[in-house]
């Protein structure tokens, strides 16, 4: 009960749109600091922390894919409007035509890139390449917000104090959902913590809510890998197949934003070997918020119900 009262009091007191703010409201003249935000996860946390004196926007809106988005008309206009740009960074938004000019604007953050450089010890690596889907553990999400509070006050010094402010309190609010979250996974048997995806972008998740003697990269596979425009081999869905018939693993999620023709596939290979397993019914969220989500802890929490109530279950 204490869990989801505490659920019920967040998303009170987080209740973004999950578009953000409309276009012609975002350019209108209002003196305040106009950012503009990749990502939806990232558009959350400059709203909390700066509230009324900000406008703030979303780039990547909806169901698509962040990591190879490329700009379409009207976003060069989005970017030389913005006083300050916030992206996720560490090569999630890798395409071509965003990331050339992502990399050119004078006010760019990259999130990720920040965090980086103040615990570089709480990045994955994963086949060589930084794992960039940092917003899945909270408390690593978290490290950003006083990254937004830092480059805020940059273009508005007048606003330190009440950056701070909104800053501390929203680090306080995810870091107390964070562990409300762990101690429900501490509940679900350690054998039954084995989440299989659509593709890798539940590494940190798992690492934070699923691993409790350290990380332990076999409790999270998928088929794809850190980024879902890949090519999918034969091989991709026999090492899954194979992951599931060793840990006995009975149910797969995929994504709202990825397909589930992997998903089926392995679901077939399985059956045709006896083994019984299922995609859940509810998708997960994970380079998008999806469309149930109003925001990015109610997002987090979602996936961590429904990952908790396919489990118990079985």
């Amino acid at each position: 009960m204490r869990f989801l009262f505490i659920i019920i009091l967040f998303f009170a007191s987080c209740t973004s749109s999950p578009q953000g703010m409309k276009l012609d409201e975002w350019m209108e003249n209002s003196g305040k600091v106009k950012v503009l935000s990749t990502t939806q996860m990232i558009d959350d946390l400059v709203e909390a922390v700066g509230g009324e004196r900000v406008d703030h926007l979303v780039l990547i809106q909806g169901e698509i894919d962040p990591h190879s988005y490329e700009l379409v008309k009207g976003d060069d206009e989005k970017l030389s409007f913005a006083d300050l740009v916030f992206g996720n960074g560490l090569q999630l938004e890798h395409g071509a035509s965003l990331r050339a000019r992502l990399e050119k604007h004078p006010h760019f953050v990259g999130l990720g890139d920040e965090i980086l450089k103040k615990e570089p010890q709480r990045f994955l690596p994963i086949d060589g390449v930084l794992d960039p889907h940092i917003w899945m553990d909270i408390s690593l999400w978290a490290e950003g917000v006083d990254v937004i509070a830092r480059a805020l006050t940059r273009q508005d010094p007048e606003g330190r104090e009440y950056f701070a402010k909104q800053a501390e309190e929203m680090k306080a609010k995810m870091l107390s959902l964070h562990k409300e979250i762990q101690d429900s996974f501490a509940l679900i048997p350690e054998e039954k913590r084995y989440l299989v995806t659509s593709h890798n972008a539940f590494n940190y998740f798992t690492r934070a809510y699923l691993c409790f003697e350290g990380w332990e990269s076999e409790r999270c596979s998928a088929p794809e890998g850190l980024s879902p425009d890949g090519q999918l081999s034969p091989s991709d869905i026999q090492r899954i197949v194979d992951h599931l018939c060793s840990h006995k693993i009975s149910v797969v999620f995929s994504e709202s934003n990825v397909s589930r023709d992997s998903l089926k596939k392995i679901v077939s290979c399985c059956q045709e070997k006896g083994v019984g397993v299922r995609i859940c019914h509810k998708p997960l969220y994970g380079d998008s918020m999806g469309e149930e989500a109003k925001n990015y802890l109610e997002m987090i929490h979602r996936n961590a119900e429904v990952i908790r109530n396919e489990w118990l279950r079985n």
